[in-house]
C-alpha cells in the first residue's frame, strides 16, 4: 500500500515537471530577424491560434491598443481568417502581410501568439514591459 502511494507522488512529480516546462518553452520571448522579414505595413500584425491561452492572455492588449493592429487567426489547416480591419487595407497592403506570415510562419515554425510590426517579430507571448511599449507608444 505504501509502495503504490510512493508511485503514485512520484508519478504526479514527473507530470507536473513536464507540463511546467511545457507551458515555460512558451513564455520565452524571442525577439529574432534570421531572415528578412518583408511586410509592407505600419499595422501591428497578430498571429493567432483558435484555443491557444497565450493568445487569450494577449486579448486586453490587443484590445486597449492606441496603435492600429490586424489580428490573424491561422485555424488547423493552415488558411488565415482575417478580421474586419484588414478588409479595409489596399490590396498591396494585404498582399504583404499574407505573404510575410507565411514564410514567417515557415521559416520560424507554428508559435502562437506571433506579433510582427517593423519587420521585426516577437515569438511566444511577450513580457508585459514590452505589451505596452508595442500597443501604446
Amino acid at each position: 500500500m505504501l509502495l503504490i502511494a510512493i508511485i503514485s507522488v512520484i508519478v504526479t512529480f514527473i507530470v507536473i515537471f513536464f507540463i511546467k516546462r511545457m507551458f515555460n518553452n512558451f513564455k520565452i520571448e524571442k525577439i529574432v530577424v534570421p531572415f528578412k522579414l518583408n511586410v509592407n505595413s505600419d499595422k501591428i500584425i497578430i498571429l493567432s491560434k483558435n484555443g491557444c491561452p497565450w493568445c487569450e492572455k494577449l486579448e486586453p492588449f490587443i484590445d486597449n491598443s492606441k496603435n492600429e493592429y490586424i489580428k490573424i487567426i491561422v485555424n488547423d489547416d493552415d488558411t488565415f481568417k482575417f478580421d474586419e480591419k484588414f478588409t479595409t487595407l489596399e490590396h498591396e497592403e494585404r498582399e504583404s502581410i499574407i505573404r510575410g506570415s507565411r514564410d514567417l510562419l515557415e521559416n520560424t515554425g507554428y508559435y502562437y501568439p506571433t506579433i510582427i510590426h517593423k519587420n521585426e517579430y516577437i515569438i511566444g507571448f511577450p513580457e508585459e514591459k514590452t505589451l505596452n511599449k508595442l500597443f501604446n507608444e
